[in-house]
């Protein structure tokens, strides 16, 4: 306790007001103890029985990081069991979310006996309905939220296993797998750890040790698969969410353009695979582009005085619709429905502030075709002849709806605690994430020393009069125009870059107060 950084214990006394339990957030524990669950043990019972009577498998995935990472472990996996093992994951806007009867029907046509799941399943109940009529036997592996009965041979859920295993991702429940298996490599880890990040899991008991490990083995090894993703020398929970995660989720979010499963063939490859690290380079910078025009685009369509904010077009692409969502709810502090159509079904994604509840608010809508979400992130579908009727609904709903804004806590330091010694300081208490979050700084008694704007006022750069540089990333409107009004305080989040081997702090603002 005594090597903590004043930062450190600043920080961990805002996430943990109860210092007797401090050590369990310092330690650094060995993983779990193989699960002797029920689950586990048949699913080493039907991949032993596969092995010995040569069955094909199938491992079906999913297109976003979690599950390409799943699919990745899984495959493996079971291939260094000795299983002749295939797989597939669906294309996002032709084929959508899980497993479809007609994989299982292609699946069953090419001879495979078993399916396994990974990241999906519990809801593909045509699909493992059409299995059971061919006679292929279903093991659905998958993390999501389990309500009802799920209609295969075996399921392996972390609600079936231990408690320490609550936590897990879809990666994370596959990892588990292959480790029962006694087949495991650090390189499985290493996947299990990248998806858990991606996927934004509860960073406690197995999930934390697997987000440990796994980081600990990317740096040691730097694995050419991983950094061949990323910039930064030494990866973190950090530099793992925002330079690898979205260059995975991009192919599944374009894939009018790219074909997700040479992502797993790419994790697979020990070849030179610098043509699709470009690739993947190159989709994602599209991504980027696209979804910053498509935000420009629909800020100009919205009304901005609206409580909902909602725009819809059908020429916006489905797989941004999202992210398009949430930067409006991020600029303008409301919730926020973007909307766009193909095939005459309206697909709508929404996002909103703390305090919002998006599918409390979407409930009473009659004609939902598919509706699935939380507080802050919902997305739903209907027909597009009731696009009048939504509009009329969040009209009205929004006039009747009562909420109120959570304000986020933020941990007050002066600008001089945001030094290169005291936030390095702050490794020790790695990995953050949703549990045990890493809090907003506030820097009180801001004095700046100079700004100015790039890229045509997107951005702006202010430099403290201690050196600081504080960057405000697509700035909002209001920041934009007070330019020169005199500033209370800066909330953001701190990172360390390196440029030409000179290490420096940088602070990234989320919000300004001023006086």
């Amino acid at each position: 306790m005594e090597n903590l950084s004043i930062l450190s214990k600043k920080v961990l006394q805002f996430i943990e007001p109860d210092c007797s339990k401090w050590n369990q957030w310092l330690e650094h524990n060995d993983l779990e103890p193989i699960s002797n669950s029920e689950c586990i043990q048949n699913f080493i019972q039907i991949i032993t029985e596969a092995k010995e009577s040569n069955t094909k498998i199938l491992v079906a995935g999913d297109y976003d990081c979690d599950g390409i990472m799943a699919t990745t472990i899984m495959v493996d996996g079971l291939r260094k069991f000795g299983i002749d093992c295939g797989f597939y994951i669906p294309n996002r806007l032709k084929e959508g979310y899980g497993l479809h009867a007609h994989t299982v029907d292609l699946a069953y046509k090419k001879g495979y006996k078993i399916i396994v799941t990974v990241d999906n399943g519990i809801k593909a109940f045509d699909a493992l309905e059409r299995a059971e009529q061919l006679g292929i036997t279903t093991i659905v592996t998958d993390h999501h939220t389990l309500d009802e009965f799920v209609p295969c041979d075996l399921l392996v859920h972390p609600n079936e296993m231990e408690p320490s295993f609550s936590s897990l991702c879809g990666a994370g429940v596959a990892y588990e797998c292959i480790r029962a298996l006694k087949v495991d490599t650090p390189f499985h880890l290493m996947c299990a750890c990248v998806a858990s990040i991606g996927d934004m899991m509860p960073v406690k008991d197995e999930t934390r040790w697997i987000i440990q490990k796994g980081i600990k083995c990317l740096n040691q090894s730097h694995e050419k698969h991983f950094f061949a993703l990323s910039k930064d020398p030494v990866l973190n929970e950090t530099s793992i969410a925002f330079q690898i995660v979205p260059k995975l989720n991009a192919l599944g979010r374009l894939s009018d353009v790219a074909n997700v499963n040479n992502a797993v063939r790419y994790f697979l490859s020990d070849g030179d695979c610098t043509n699709f690290v470009c690739q993947m380079e190159q989709i994602n910078d599209r991504r980027k582009n696209m979804s910053s025009n498509m935000t420009q685009q629909a800020i100009q369509k919205l009304d901005q005085d609206k409580d909902v904010l909602f725009v819809y077009d059908q020429n916006y692409h489905e797989g941004i619709i999202g992210l398009t969502c949430g930067q409006i709810n991020s600029q303008f502090d409301k919730p926020c429905i973007v909307a766009t159509s193909c095939d005459g079904i309206c697909r709508c994604s929404m996002r909103a502030p703390l305090g919002f509840n998006c599918v409390e608010f979407l409930k009473d809508f009659p004609y939902f075709e598919t509706m699935g979400g939380h507080k802050q992130a919902a997305g739903f579908t209907f027909v597009d002849e009731q696009i009048p009727e939504f509009e009329q609904y969040i009209e009205q709903k929004s006039q009747s709806y009562q909420w109120q804004k959570e304000e986020k806590k933020t941990l007050l330091v002066n600008s001089d605690e945001l030094n290169l010694s005291q936030v390095k300081g702050l490794d020790v208490l790695r990995p953050f994430g949703p549990g045990f979050e890493l809090p907003s700084f506030e820097i009180q008694s801001v004095k700046v020393k100079s700004l100015f704007d790039f890229q045509n006022g997107k951005h702006r750069k202010y430099v403290l009069e201690n050196g600081l540089e504080c960057m405000d990333f697509n700035q909002s409107l209001d920041h934009f125009q007070n330019k020169n009004r005199a500033i209370s305080s800066l909330i953001g989040s701190v990172s360390i870059s390196s440029y030409r081997k000179k290490e420096s702090v940088n602070f990234c603002i989320d919000a300004i107060k001023y006086k």
